[in-house]
């Protein structure tokens, strides 16, 4: 689903770029808030990575993680 978004867009770069720092952002934000919660995302290579990868769904799926366990 992903790449059939970036192989119909015209900027492909730039949509991934953007998608990257959505995710970073999302993970700074979450770490920031989760906080309040009880609950505290580390911020590490494997989470950054989730991140810049996934995007905002990953760092869903991190919070998600994090609440359960």
């Amino acid at each position: 689903n992903f790449i059939k978004v970036l192989a119909g867009s015209k900027s492909p770069l730039r949509k991934a770029v953007i998608s990257m720092l959505t995710g970073i952002g999302s993970l700074a934000a979450a770490s920031l808030i989760t906080g309040f919660f009880g609950v505290q995302i580390i911020v590490n290579l494997y989470t950054v990575f989730i991140a810049l990868v996934l995007g905002a769904p990953g760092v869903v799926l991190i919070l998600l993680k994090a609440f359960v366990i």
